[in-house]
């Protein structure tokens, strides 16, 4: 339960070897490579290409993804590096990826067919009743013919006009919400005065393309579009048989972006003559796991040495928490905060316990608790899930312990009350509230204590009691002081008043003696006990465990008494459905608000006391693991 020593590595290799050495580190996945050149890097031509396929494949994913059934998406594999190779082979074999590329293509332009031959059916389909084409309409001797539209009016008058004329012989092919469609005959002599007419009607002439009427024109249309139909319905038939395979996508994309890492990573060697340098970052525990894929998988001739990291500055050194696989999970929180700096304590094994108690009472309902524990349970046995969600999962699989112990106090059970229990959420609300504050002030001294160490640790004395272990003595001497308020123990006020005096003391002196000006150092040491107004609100915060239990109690209890409230035949049908619905309500609720409020505490109020984090955690080199957990090969050889 630390912050794990971390070593600072350069190994060695001949230029030959250096695509070999970076997939040595990467299978460890626990080695990060740092830029030692200081050169700004640019997208070279390989990460280019590396890009391009990935976006190819992930279209191609998009492509045949209709047709996968989600169980199949969400296919996640356990392969080592090198089984992840083999497997590659046959992936290329199939080579999936060509042919789903080729269907698409083929789909667009089919698509590309289908919309030219709808525009021109939708074309033709308006001018059907066409009855000439324009190389006949010339071909007439005696009569001029105008084909075209004029504007659909509300009163119709442009038509009317048209209609009217002494002259004019029209004939209406198509009216639509915008256009009317005609063709006009008119003696050829009076030529000029049509044309005055159809301009005073704002007729726009149509020149018909084709070479065929609409109606014979039509018909080829259809033809057309029953073609293009089969052709698509063949892709269609094609991606549903290549849908087996879509396994082949996922593998591909986690190959192709592993190696996209690595060839990112490439940019962090130095050369010189013929030898490339990889310099590094990787934990003490792990240093032995990586010496020993080096020897397997390299060949003689690779060297490592491990540089002096005394006069490095700690805002270089990256951050690895070790903590017990019960601990693990809660490594969020503190990733969420800030890990720690390199000198500084992992709070993480420290926040644990007391975050699982309060998230525990703050929902404290024994149905809830088993909702959660069987939930996580099944997720965490039956789904294959990634990593860092398999991580929350655990989180909330370990806070349903403490969340059904606290109903089993409670006698909270989906809101119901327990014939047995040891305190009741609706009638011990100032018991409930005593042990809330009780909770805040074992915390708050836990934290002081953990001050104090760490500045005796670093042997800032002074500060370790003005800071810590005086502020411990304060809090001691207020619940000396509260408890002799509500006992006949009046000594206990007495000792109480001294504790609070001699530690007020202790702050101003300890304050003083660790400044050069120590009138100045008085004067900070007085100003420090004003921040004692900080720490009664520090304990108020911790009444939102009571606050939000009452409140989690009292919702699920009422919506009890309406379910109950409800016809017998009712209360056994839509009844237990409204049961569900309401408590699945109540259950978000009172997760989501002790997930907040827990953090809140432990960020603000606990952190607060001894913490300060700015860490900067570590950025291995690793494999994509969207969709491969690289297992461990070196763990298997052991």
């Amino acid at each position: 339960m630390a912050v794990s020593k971390m070593q600072k590595w350069t190994i060695l290799v001949e230029d030959e070897y250096r695509s070999l050495l970076l997939k040595t580190v990467q299978e460890l996945q626990h080695f990060e490579p740092i830029d030692t050149n200081f050169v700004t890097k640019t997208v070279n031509d390989d990460e280019h290409q590396y890009e391009q396929l990935l976006t190819h494949i992930r279209h191609a994913q998009s492509v045949l993804g209709p047709f996968v059934p989600k169980k199949i998406k969400k296919t996640r594999f356990s392969l080592t590096l090198s089984e992840l190779e083999q497997q590659m082979v046959d992936v290329d074999k199939r080579d999936i990826l060509t042919q789903i590329l080729n269907i698409d293509e083929k789909e667009k332009l089919l698509q590309k067919q289908m919309g030219d031959n709808k525009d021109k059916h939708d074309l033709l389909k308006k001018w059907q009743s066409l009855p000439l084409l324009p190389k006949d309409m010339r071909k007439l001797t005696y009569i001029h013919t105008f084909v075209g539209v004029i504007p659909q009016t509300k009163t119709n008058d442009f038509l009317d006009t048209l209609l009217h004329h002494e002259h004019l012989f029209v004939d209406v092919l198509y009216r639509d919400t915008h256009d009317i469609g005609l063709i006009a005959y008119i003696d050829k002599t009076l030529v000029n005065e049509a044309n005055d007419v159809l301009s005073s009607v704002q007729f726009e002439k149509f020149d018909y393309p084709f070479e065929q009427l609409p109606k014979d024109m039509l018909i080829e249309t259809e033809l057309l579009q029953e073609a293009i139909n089969e052709k698509r319905y063949r892709l269609i038939a094609e991606k549903e048989a290549l849908s087996q395979f879509y396994a082949d996508l996922l593998l591909l994309e986690e190959y192709t972006y592993t190696k996209y890492l690595c060839q990112k990573a490439s940019a962090y060697f130095s050369t010189s003559q013929h030898i490339s340098g990889l310099t590094g970052w990787i934990s003490e525990e792990k240093s032995s796991l990586l010496q020993s894929l080096i020897a397997k998988t390299l060949p003689q001739g690779a060297y490592v040495f491990l540089e002096n990291t005394e006069s490095v500055d700690e805002k270089e050194i990256p951050i690895v928490l070790k903590n017990h696989p019960l601990v693990e999970p809660f490594e969020l929180l503190t990733e969420m905060y800030s890990v720690p700096k390199y000198s500084e304590i992992d709070p993480t094994p420290l926040l644990a316990p007391f975050y699982a108690v309060f998230f525990g009472m703050m929902v404290a309902d024994i149905g809830y608790g088993l909702v959660m524990f069987l939930g996580t349970l099944y997720a965490l046995i039956k789904l294959s899930l990634p990593k860092s969600t398999k991580k929350n999962i655990k989180l909330f699989h370990i806070l349903s312990y403490p969340t059904m112990l606290w109903g089993l106090i409670f006698g909270s059970f989906f809101g119901l009350e327990l014939p047995f229990h040891l305190l009741s959420a609706s009638s011990d609300p100032i018991t409930i509230l005593i042990i809330s504050v009780v909770f805040g002030v074992i915390q708050l001294i836990f934290g002081l204590l953990v001050n104090t160490r760490t500045q005796l640790k670093a042997k800032q004395y002074s500060a370790a009691f003005s800071d810590g272990l005086c502020w411990v003595g304060l809090l001691l001497g207020l619940v000396m002081y509260a408890l002799s308020q509500t006992t006949s123990l009046t000594w206990l006020a007495t000792i109480g008043q001294y504790t609070l005096l001699i530690n007020a003391i202790g702050i101003v002196l300890s304050t003083a003696l660790g400044t050069k000006n120590k009138i100045l150092g008085i004067g900070s040491g007085v100003y420090k006990l004003y921040g004692a107004s900080s720490y009664i609100g520090d304990l108020s915060s911790y009444t939102r465990l009571m606050a939000l239990c009452a409140a989690g109690a009292s919702i699920g209890s009422a919506f009890n008494l309406i379910i109950s409230l409800l016809p017998v035949p009712a209360r056994f049908t839509i009844g237990i459905v409204l049961f569900v619905l309401l408590h699945a309500l109540n259950f978000g609720l009172s997760l989501l608000g002790a997930y907040v409020h827990g953090i809140r505490l432990q960020f603000v109020e606990f952190f607060g006391k001894f913490y300060e984090g700015g860490g900067r955690a570590i950025k291995p080199l690793k494999t994509y693991e969207k969709y491969n957990d690289l297992k461990e090969r070196y763990s298997e050889e052991k």
